[in-house]
């Protein structure tokens, strides 16, 4: 039998009873997932299956064809599709401790310490021109999917000593922001 004070003494030494790394963002609350419409994915997909084929293909039906070039020119558009399927899914978390949003390889996290303001936006794509991360004329970085409907939630943050606002696509904005205004202090003239 196991004497119930040796688990304590592993504890305070840092041994296997507990964990001496600290989580970073602990229990997550909401989370949001958007992904591009398939009006927008399958044609993407399509036209980089195509070119894909095309220059595998391509060497078969032409005794000239260089090979080596084709097959590189085929391993770039995989690449290039690889990455383009990361923009195409944006992802919003909501924890304990603080926010995340963005793309796969592409995102950002604050602390609720950091966040100043969060509230719902709403924003037409002329004003960002375009989709993926997005520099607005107000100097805004906006996080975007297509199909969204220009519904985003915005962030002003305090990043590096400087103000910051960060604005991110939702479905449901409001919620995100009433969670993440429930953990911000007020702030201190």
């Amino acid at each position: 039998m196991k004497d119930p004070s040796s688990n304590k003494a592993a504890a305070l030494k840092g041994g296997p009873a507990t964990s001496s790394k600290k989580p970073e963002f602990h229990t997550l609350e909401y989370e949001e997932i958007l992904v591009a419409p398939l009006w927008v994915r399958i044609p993407i997909y399509v036209v980089f299956l195509v070119l894909i084929g095309f220059f595998l293909l391509y060497p078969i039906f032409d005794e000239l064809a260089n090979d080596l070039l084709n097959l590189s020119l085929s391993i770039v558009f995989v690449i290039i599709l690889w990455i383009l399927r990361f923009f195409l899914t944006l992802r919003a978390s909501v924890f304990s401790t603080g926010i995340q949003f963005g793309f796969y390889l592409f995102n950002k996290r604050f602390d609720y310490s950091d966040i100043l303001d969060c509230k719902p936006f709403h924003y037409e794509l002329s004003d960002y021109l375009g989709w993926g991360i997005r520099k607005g004329p107000d100097g805004s970085i906006l996080y975007n999917v297509p199909g969204d409907r220009g519904s985003a939630v915005k962030l002003t943050v305090r990043e590096r000593d400087e103000r910051m606002v960060y604005a991110f696509s939702a479905k449901r904005p409001e919620v995100i922001c009433k969670r993440v205004s429930s953990h911000l202090r007020p702030v201190q003239p």
